[in-house]
């Protein structure tokens, strides 16, 4: 006889044991599952401010009648991420049938303009919404014409990204700006007191925007205004004086030519 065989016939007494096992294996998973104690009786929303308690639990969709255990807590979390304001969901569960849906919230960064639509969007340029009222505190990314806003969207145009980044570094020397743009082919900056910033391409803005804060520093203290500052080459600026009102150079009459200072 073969061992193998010989194995069979050793275990053959235990078969209905085996079978008996496997039939109680399943009941008691069949009862596991339909156990009224693992239905989500609890369900708690943590960390969310802006985005309300309804409107995540009804994108969780939870089933309220199925084993919370069962259902897939990394599609709840995904699920929860489609609203424009969710930067992250975490699913959190506890014996028997608690469940807890943990937010972070993303933050306004800037309003996006392009042409006359506005949209609020955090510093990853995702819409957060098309109603950019909350953001009137906000500086202004000026876009191309006709660019869609979509909330939950990215705004992918390599444009966006060069005026973010160059907020985001005029942000990391605490120049404030109310708008920035690109209208002149150069990124450009307009701070609060209405002086224009020329920063030149994306590639030259992180190295402009350190001299900012310096040159307007010393123009204040000899009692001078600056309208316009050229730091489109970063080794010679150029500062054009006069008030922040008045016309940029490139409209001023050419007879009357504004002052302008080489530093």
């Amino acid at each position: 006889m073969s061992s193998r065989r010989r194995k069979a016939s050793r275990l053959r007494p235990f078969w209905m044991l085996f079978l008996v096992a496997l039939v109680v294996a399943v009941l008691l998973g069949y009862v596991g599952a339909s156990w009224p104690g693992f239905r989500p009786k609890h369900v708690r929303v943590v960390g969310n401010v802006i985005v309300s308690t309804q409107e995540i639990l009804a994108q969780a969709n939870i089933n309220p009648r199925g084993n919370v255990w069962l259902q897939n807590a990394g599609a709840i979390a995904r699920r929860v991420e489609e609203i424009p304001y969710v930067l992250t969901a975490r699913v959190r569960r506890r014996p028997p049938g608690d469940v807890t849906i943990a937010i972070v919230e993303r933050r306004p960064f800037a309003v996006a303009r392009s042409g006359g639509d506005d949209a609020l969007v955090d510093a990853s340029l995702r819409v957060l919404e098309t109603d950019a009222g909350a953001g009137a505190t906000l500086p202004v990314l000026v876009l191309a014409p006709g660019i869609a806003f979509v909330p939950g969207r990215y705004l992918k145009e390599s444009s966006a990204r060069a005026l973010r980044d160059a907020l985001l570094s005029l942000r990391a020397h605490d120049v404030a700006a109310t708008e920035v743009d690109d209208e002149t082919g150069d990124v450009s900056a307009v701070l609060p007191g209405g002086v224009r910033v020329l920063l030149g391409d994306e590639s030259d803005a992180p190295k402009a925007v350190p001299l900012i804060e310096p040159i307007l520093t010393r123009f204040a203290l000899l009692g001078r205004t600056v309208r316009t500052l050229d730091l489109r080459s970063p080794t010679t600026p150029v500062v054009t004086e006069g008030s922040a009102s008045e016309p940029p150079p490139v409209r001023a009459s050419p007879s009357r030519p504004a002052p302008r200072r080489s530093l």
